[in-house]
């Protein structure tokens, strides 16, 4: 697969308040997916370190607590035709990221949650692990139905 040169372990947070409103009132929802702080995104690994890319583990815990566990296999679409369909509708540049999904588990995360990510290869080794903390968004935007 020549069509990329690195990959990483990312989360992508969604404001489901604001999400649930907006799709039910027939508004786009991008906004609940687009604040600052909402795409933690871990180290760039090297593709040549990852001898299968349709063999990681993906795993999520909060506080301390297992919510997702799955493995890129589980993914309706290879990553070559996600690549080719996303690429046929606009221009994939050099620095662009492309966010997959995410396994089953989606949840809340409330301020103060300890949220811990990990990517690892087949054979269980770590590739990228990503630890953050919740908090609660200061000023800005507030959404008014």
């Amino acid at each position: 697969m020549d069509f990329y040169v690195r990959q990483a372990l990312a989360v992508d947070m969604t404001a489901r308040n604001l999400q649930d409103k907006v799709k039910k009132a027939g508004l786009p929802w991008s906004a609940a997916k687009g604040f600052d702080t909402f795409t933690p995104i871990g180290p760039f690994i090297p593709k040549n370190t990852i001898t299968d890319p349709h063999a990681l583990r993906l795993s999520l815990k909060i506080n301390g607590v297992m919510k997702q566990n799955g493995t890129t296999s589980d993914m309706i679409f290879r990553i070559p035709r996600l690549i080719e369909h996303i690429s046929s509708i606009m221009t994939l540049e050099e620095g662009d990221l492309i966010l997959t999904g995410t396994p089953e588990g989606v949840g809340a995360v409330v301020p103060g949650d300890k949220v811990e990510c990990s990517l690892a290869d087949s054979d269980g080794g770590e590739l990228a692990t990503l630890e953050f903390t919740a908090a609660a968004r200061e000023g800005g935007y507030e959404f008014q139905a």
